[in-house]
């Protein structure tokens, strides 16, 4: 069941606008899907128009009108040509200052827009305000039993304007796939299950229909009509009548249109009458490529791809190529549309499916200073790892140098003298020879030896010349010890060159 409440905030805005004299102007309907609503639960009346990212419609308000002097009618009408979308909440606001005045939760509807075949829907949604002078504050004054003057004129003009721009898409007729093909199988034909339209009218086939066919040439056709009551729902009804010849006809007030989907002759032939697909589609079987196409009217565009030599790449999707999730690098600060710069924040997984799928815990990781590496075994996908080097040793050896033999400087000392502690004697022998000889005293000769010590010189000291020289000093060959510095930056790395990594949001 629904619920409905009118905000404080509206209360607040509609004093406001009172006080100033100014009218209380609700112009804008908002539609949203917001993801876990309970359309059974009371509504608080503190709240707020969803996020942006959940809002999917927003339309004017189609009409206005006074049911008494304290209460007001809004409306709004989504037409066939608005869509696709659900909604599960639906919220009254004025538009210049974003104030919400109502807010409905209901089960969750969808709104189909006509397209490609599709049948759109159309939906009318309306609010009733109620408050003291409401007519008045509102400036309202048209009845809004007005609305219902000739409704259904109104709703048939819409059908017709249905009918004729599905005609402007599809023709007279298109069949979709195989949607009412005639076969013959021994002697028995049939009409194949599928859709088709006709004068605008998309007719469903729901199973496969046994005809009979005289012997004679003779067409079969699909009559359709648009077909309903007052207070139901309206849809196509069709039927398939074999027939020499037939035209569209008006049968109990209802317009019917009718075309020959094949025909039999005499001998049983078949042949397909069916055009396939939309106008554009019908085209192409008889034209070359358009240019206004831009090669989307390429029948079978993996057998052109091949007979171009192209890639299967030429055809692929985004997601194909670059699945949503990959780190990129992207050389400014500003990421491109629909792309995100990879900072550890988290996302709306609701609003963001694809990146979920990659990253299911709602944060995209912080690549700020980190690279990628392929996970090696034993370790976590997303995980991070601190920088560091390789456990290693390091060995050091000064080579072996035989410096040679090195000569001081020469250097003059001078004289220096010795202490004067020397005293000694010295002991000596004294011999005398024989001689023989004439002299004054006579001749003769004489021989001997004597035993004597010197006389003392007493303490005395000398004089050492000593001079100037040089003394040799052999270095010979010998090895050092090595200590090896620390040295590096304050992190591991590589020549780099700095880039943002991005991630596209999907």
């Amino acid at each position: 069941m629904s619920q409905t409440a009118i905000t404080f905030a509206f209360e607040q805005w509609k004093a406001s606008q009172s006080l100033s004299n100014e009218p209380v102007t609700l112009d804008e309907f908002v539609f949203a899907l917001v993801p876990g609503l309970d359309p059974s639960a009371p509504i608080s009346r503190d709240e707020t128009i969803p996020s942006g990212a959940q809002i999917v419609h927003r339309q004017a308000v189609s009409r206005s009108g006074i049911v008494n002097e304290n209460a007001v009618a809004y409306s709004v009408v989504l037409g066939a040509d608005v869509g696709d979308f659900s909604f599960n909440w639906v919220g009254l606001v004025n538009k210049a200052s974003g104030v919400l005045a109502m807010v409905v939760h209901a089960p969750e509807q969808q709104k189909l827009k006509t397209a490609s075949g599709q049948q759109g829907n159309v939906l009318t949604r309306s609010f009733l305000l109620e408050f003291n002078g409401a007519a008045a504050e509102t400036a309202i004054n048209t009845p809004a039993e007005t609305w219902q003057i000739d409704f259904t004129a109104r709703m048939t003009g819409m059908d017709e304007r249905q009918r004729t721009e599905n005609m402007d898409i599809y023709g007279p007729a298109a069949f979709i796939g195989d949607g009412y093909l005639v076969r013959k199988s021994g002697t028995q034909y049939s009409v194949t299950k599928g859709a088709g339209y006709v004068a605008g009218l998309r007719a469903q086939l729901a199973a496969d229909l046994k005809i009979a066919a005289p012997a004679k040439a003779v067409k079969v056709w699909l009559d359709v009509c648009w077909r309903g009551a007052l207070t139901s729902a309206w849809a196509v009804q069709s039927k398939i009548t074999v027939a020499d010849t037939l035209e569209n006809y008006v049968q109990g007030g209802e317009q019917h249109f009718v075309f020959a989907v094949a025909s039999i002759d005499a001998s049983g032939k078949i042949t397909d009458l069916r055009p396939k697909g939309s106008l554009s589609d019908q085209q192409s079987v008889s034209d070359y490529l358009r240019k206004d196409a831009n090669l989307n009217d390429v029948g079978d565009k993996a057998l052109a791809r091949q007979n171009l030599g192209l890639s299967e790449l030429a055809v692929q999707g985004v997601n194909d190529v670059l699945p949503v999730g990959v780190p990129v690098p992207w050389p400014t600060d500003v990421a491109p549309p629909k792309w995100a710069v990879m900072q550890g924040q988290s996302f709306d997984k609701s609003v963001y499916p694809l990146l979920a799928t990659a990253y299911p815990d709602g944060v995209i990781p912080d690549m700020r200073g980190q690279t990628v590496k392929g996970r090696p075994d034993g370790r976590k996908v997303l995980s991070a790892e601190a920088d560091g080097n390789k456990s290693h040793t390091h060995t050091a050896t000064a080579a072996s140098t035989d410096l040679g033999t090195k000569t001081t400087s020469s250097f003059d000392y001078g004289t220096k003298s010795t202490n004067n502690t020397g005293a000694h004697t010295h002991r000596y022998t004294d011999r005398t020879g024989s001689s023989r000889g004439a002299g004054t005293l006579g001749s003769g000769y004489h021989s001997g030896s004597n035993n004597a010590t010197t006389t003392s010189a007493g303490a005395h000291a000398h004089t050492v010349a000593i001079g100037a020289h040089t003394h040799s000093v052999a270095i010979g060959a010998h090895t050092h010890a090595i200590t090896v510095a620390a040295a590096g930056n304050a992190e591991t790395t590589v020549k780099n060159i700095a880039f943002n990594y991005i991630v596209r949001l999907a």
